[in-house]
């Protein structure tokens, strides 16, 4: 069960649900086989879930790397033309007589 913000640095306790993100990491991982046929070993996939919280969530991301985990990691900087106004639709404002 989440209980905390995923980032090791954040002490903020799950509450509500009302900030923040919450993040699915769905991976796979070999399980050992005593099967005669270990050509063909068992995977099994395996969801967890974590919360970063509203402040946490606006910086960071998570990510998952195997033989690692999740890891925290600062947010990408989004690129100029997200914030830009589209073009198209804008109209020249009239003259004023």
């Amino acid at each position: 069960m989440l209980a905390k913000c995923a980032n090791p640095s954040c002490s903020t306790p799950l509450v509500y649900l009302r900030e923040g993100k919450i993040f699915m990491m769905d991976h796979a991982r070999e399980l050992s086989s005593r099967s005669e046929d270990s050509r063909n070993p068992r995977v099994e996939n395996r969801v967890e879930h974590f919360w970063l919280c509203g402040p946490c969530s606006a910086e960071y991301t998570l990510i998952y790397r195997d033989g690692v985990g999740v890891q925290v990691q600062p947010r990408p900087a989004p690129h100029l033309s997200e914030f830009q106004a589209p073009q198209h639709g804008l109209r020249k404002s009239a003259k004023h007589l």
